[in-house]
């Protein structure tokens, strides 16, 4: 889930994120289905997919 509808002033950025979340799940094969946008947290420290996680993770909080 990645929230509600955004104000006009917000969809490109919106838009934009959503699409990395998208990737995000493509490239490491995340099929959760419980509604959880990133899958868990990485259980090994893989520094590109940590960090993208965590990137991700916090931008999906000012949602």
């Amino acid at each position: 889930m990645l929230g509600s509808v955004p104000p006009a002033r917000e969809t490109q950025e919106r838009m934009d994120h959503a699409a990395l979340v998208l990737a995000y799940r493509f490239t490491y094969r995340i099929t959760d289905q419980e509604g959880v946008a990133l899958g868990a947290v990485p259980d090994v420290y893989v520094p590109r997919r940590t960090e993208w996680h965590r990137e991700l993770t916090t931008d999906l909080r000012r949602w």
